[in-house]
Order: C-alpha cells, then structure tokens, then sequence
C-alpha cells in the first residue's frame, strides 16, 4: 500500500508539472507586472497600455494616448493603481478600468514627476519612485511617495540617483528602493504605513562581477520577495537578475535573454515571471514576458 501511494503521490506531482504553462509572450517594453484575480497584468510605455494574461490569451485591458504605463498594481478596493511616467501622473481606476482619480501633485503641490515603479501594501496603499532624469549628469532629484487612502500621495525619501524599483516587506517592516543610477539597492525601516527611516545601503552592484554585456546606464531596476523574504533584482542593461538573501548577500546571478530586463511578479502556481525588453532606443521596444526557473 505504501508503494502505491509513493507511486500516486509521484504521478500527480509529475501531472501538476504538467500543467505548469511555461509562458512565453511578446511585448513591447514591459515594465510592472501584477498577478490580480488570478490574471497576469503588465503596462507597455511605447505602446501607452495596459495587457492582461488570462486563460492562455494576452488582451489589452486599457489604454490612454501619453500615458506612458510602467506600473500597475491592485488599489485594494476592487480596482488598480496605475503609473503614467510620460505623463507625469498616477491614476486610480476601478475595477472596469475607468478612471477614478488623478493625481498630478502632491500635498505641497509639487509634480509627480516620472512616477516609475510601484507597491501596495496589504490594504492597497500605494509606495512608488518618482526617477528624476535618466543621466549620468542629471542631478539626484529621484524621490519616493506614499499615498494614503484618502489618495494623497506624500514625499517620504528624496534626493535619490534616478528612484527605480520599490517594494515592501511588511513581514519585516521594510521598505526596499533601486537607487539605479548610484548602482545599489537601498533598504528603510518602516515604522507605520507612509513613516520611512533613513535609507541604508542593502547591496552595491559594484560588488558584482562584470555583466557579459556593457551598458554605461546598467542599474538595478525591478525588485520582488520571494516567500522567504530573500530580494530578487533586475540589472536593467545587463540582461540579468541577482538574488539576495535577506541580509543582503549575493546568492545567485541569473541570465536573462532580455538585455533591458524591468521586473518581476510571481504566478499563482510559484513561478517567476520576468518582464523586459531587447532593445531601448527605437520605439515600439520589442521584448517579452516570460516565466523563468528559479
């Protein structure tokens, strides 16, 4: 009897494996993926969309001329949070894509300027980057805004080298920030929802060794958790992804096909999603969202 449950157990494992789509889409300059009611969501600059993965079929859910979408991510009330860069805003839509609210400024009635990349806390509170100029020249004008649910965004960091990638541990009460142009990823305590301390430096990339591609603009870009709360990062222009251990210790150095590689989310089933594209200097930006082992 035990043998044949050892056999059962193994043929349903191998049948669950099975069904593990390996996906594998075409996009054009994919940045901030989402997995919301079990559909894949990402947002296409060039193309000014948002695109939808559901059922084995890619539709795009909405679109807005200027817009300019890096970032999408669920609002906690039945709706989504999405980025506009090239527009300078942040729009709140509902469930059916309409729009809700816009916001151009914050509370001092400074511009939301290049809003970039996005988290949400467990009730849908928003944390995302505002990048500042993408030079090496450009002064640190990169800066970090929460918005509360009453939808006021408020400035909590400033005077970063381009803010890209965010994401929050709430388990440890963290708050993770690319700092791309400085090449390292900064990491503040998180004392209550939109109350950051100090950043501190989490992982240098100049401790990396060098990538098998050369860009003068490489950095860290995308960041995601993993259920352990080890730190995946995108090294956008190096085609290819670092993972950290929770105390910022360099584990494994991942190639990815995509030089311009953006960012991350994980499937309901565990698998990682990685987003990016080939190229960045010539609209539309091909590239893909595709699943990659981990």
């Amino acid at each position: 009897m035990r043998f044949g449950l050892l056999v059962l157990g193994a043929a349903l494992a191998l049948h669950a494996a099975a069904e593990e789509v390996r996906l594998k889409e075409q996009a054009y300059y994919p940045e901030g993926p989402a997995v919301v009611g079990g559909a894949l969501y990402w947002a296409e600059m060039p193309l000014h969309r948002i695109r939808r993965h559901k059922d084995g079929k890619t539709t795009t859910v909405w679109e807005e001329a200027g817009c300019g979408p890096t970032s999408i991510k669920p609002d906690g009330r039945g709706g989504f949070w999405i980025l506009c860069h090239l527009a300078h805003r942040v729009l709140r839509v509902n469930g059916n894509f309409q729009i809700v609210k816009r916001l151009e400024t914050d509370g001092v009635g400074r511009r939301l300027a290049y809003p970039n990349d996005a988290t949400v806390d467990r009730r849908g509170q928003l944390y995302f980057t505002s990048s500042g100029v993408f030079s090496l020249s450009a002064p640190s004008q990169g800066a970090v805004y929460f918005v509360d649910l009453q939808d006021q965004p408020h400035r909590v960091v400033e005077g970063l080298r381009y803010a890209n990638g965010i994401r929050i541990d709430e388990k440890r009460s963290r708050l993770y920030v690319s700092e791309h142009l400085a090449r390292r990823v900064l990491v503040m305590d998180v004392a209550r929802p939109g109350e950051v301390g100090a950043p501190s430096v989490f992982f240098d990339l100049a401790s990396l060794p060098p990538a098998s591609v050369a860009y003068p603009l490489a950095g860290p870009d995308g960041l995601l958790l993993d259920d352990q709360g080890r730190l995946y990062v995108a090294e956008y222009g190096a085609a290819r992804v670092m993972l950290l251990s929770t105390e910022g210790k360099l584990q494994r150095v991942i190639p990815v096909p995509m030089q311009f590689v953006t960012n991350f989310t994980f499937l309901p089933t565990g698998q990682l999603v990685v987003v990016g594209a080939f190229q960045n200097d010539q609209s539309p930006m091909p590239g893909l969202v595709m699943t990659l082992a981990h």
